[in-house]
């Protein structure tokens, strides 16, 4: 996977964003990078463990050199500054749209992609270290950094930022949103989701300027849409596919009773805009009774979408729907923490961990491109993706003086076929990226 990415034209890209080293007796940039890639690839849990990549004549010969030391590739990230850290986050998008490209001429016709749907989310990285740069307490009283990312609906990593524990989720968060689609033109369809964190001038400004269609979770703080519910006079029943009644049916369970309603909200920062807010509802019984509900008969539980969809050509069921498929985000944020150990970061500057941080992401982009390929249709996740391709079972041989070695025939067939779609001439976003 490290030969084929540097021998892509995504290459390039990347080594204009690394740190130049211009000690005659240092590492290159590059090297020291693909060190680190081929850790994450590999799903090592931290930087010591690159110790083992220095008995690896495999590795050496792919790096066409020695391994560096676990030191020198913390000194590395020591390197970082805040412009190789935006070129850095920035590059995740240009990759993530040129793998888009790719895989849209490659891939069978009903698993090409479509409009991208960007999710973005914050999550915590709680960290022990008490002297490492920018650890805060959060609203929820963890020790640790914050960050903040987005991922399209494919699992690809469009930028992220690595902030105080203490950060507020959502600030910067326009700047995250216009890296992720600035590439597009105006009028291509793409897709803004957030939860509440993200409903507010900001966020929503920067989608009208570049074209995007956005649903967030809508802030009553911000909106006051529950000032509204008793206004709602008109409720629409959810409709069930004959597929989900079949599953309730099977499991002998009841579907919940939802209903939608909407309005129309205007901003206090503009006073010709109208959005609409899509409210759903639905049944909730008590487990038991209670002062408020002698009788134990429950009652609605609201939730609300602020989106600035038409709903001349989306229904209101439509509009949720497509707001739901921004919780597989946080699939992605799980697989970063658990898959690529961001769970914690190593280094005591802030910098340096969001050095860290990117890299991480950028073998991420790598290994989902894999997993696309591998399976477009239920691609897999990083664990199952090693197990597939880098833990591959092999037995060296002695027979008549020669050493041979021996591995499945399943795994040198998914491997070659995995090289033949690679190495496919490159599409023109590949070249330009």
């Amino acid at each position: 996977m490290v030969e084929v990415f540097e021998q892509s034209s995504l290459y390039k890209g990347f080594v204009e964003c690394l740190p130049k080293r211009i000690s005659n007796r240092s590492y290159g940039a590059a090297r020291l990078a693909l060190i680190q890639l081929g850790s994450f690839l590999y799903g090592h849990d931290c930087i010591e463990d690159l110790e083992e990549f220095r008995d690896d004549p495999l590795f050496e010969a792919a790096l066409k050199g020695e391994v560096a030391a676990p030191r020198t590739i913390s000194d590395f990230l020591y390197d970082f500054e805040q412009d190789n850290i935006d070129k850095l986050s920035l590059y995740l998008s240009k990759m993530a749209h040129a793998i888009r490209k790719q895989l849209k001429q490659i891939q069978p016709e009903e698993h090409k992609p479509e409009a991208p749907h960007v999710s973005v989310d914050s999550t915590m990285h709680r960290q022990e270290g008490i002297k490492m740069e920018g650890c805060a307490f959060n609203y929820d009283n963890v020790w640790g950094l914050e960050s903040q990312v987005t991922f399209d609906e494919l699992g690809f990593c469009h930028g992220m930022q690595l902030r105080s524990g203490n950060m507020k989720s959502g600030v910067d968060a326009d700047k995250l949103i216009e890296q992720a689609i600035s590439r597009m033109k105006f009028d291509e369809e793409k897709i803004i989701s957030g939860d509440a964190a993200y409903c507010f001038q900001e966020p929503i400004k920067v989608c009208l300027r570049l074209g995007a269609k956005f649903t967030f979770t809508a802030n009553d703080a911000y909106t006051g849409w529950k000032n509204k519910i008793n206004q709602m006079s008109s409720w629409e029943p959810w409709v069930y596919t004959e597929e989900e009644k079949k599953k309730a049916t099977t499991k002998k369970r009841a579907l919940p009773e939802v209903e939608l309603g909407s309005f129309l909200w205007k901003p206090g920062w503009s006073e010709n805009l109208r959005f609409p807010i899509v409210v759903k509802r639905t049944w909730v019984k008590n487990s038991e009774p209670t002062l408020f509900d002698p009788t134990n008969e429950g009652g609605w539980d609201y939730y609300a979408v602020a989106t600035n969809f038409s709903l001349y050509w989306k229904t209101k069921q439509q509009i949720i729907e497509i707001h739901n498929k921004r919780g597989n985000a946080e699939n992605f944020i799980k697989e970063e923490k658990y898959g690529y150990d961001l769970k914690h970061f190593p280094c005591l500057k802030l910098k340096a961990n969001h050095a860290f941080g990117l890299l991480a992401l950028v073998a991420h982009n790598i290994l989902r491109w894999v997993a696309l390929i591998q399976r477009p249709d239920r691609p897999h996740f990083s664990k199952k993706l090693r197990r597939r391709f880098i833990y591959i079972p092999g037995k060296v041989i002695s027979h008549a003086r020669q050493l041979a070695l021996k591995i499945p025939r399943r795994f040198y067939e998914e491997v070659t076929r995995l090289q033949q779609a690679w190495r496919l001439e490159p599409c023109p976003a590949l070249d330009t990226c």
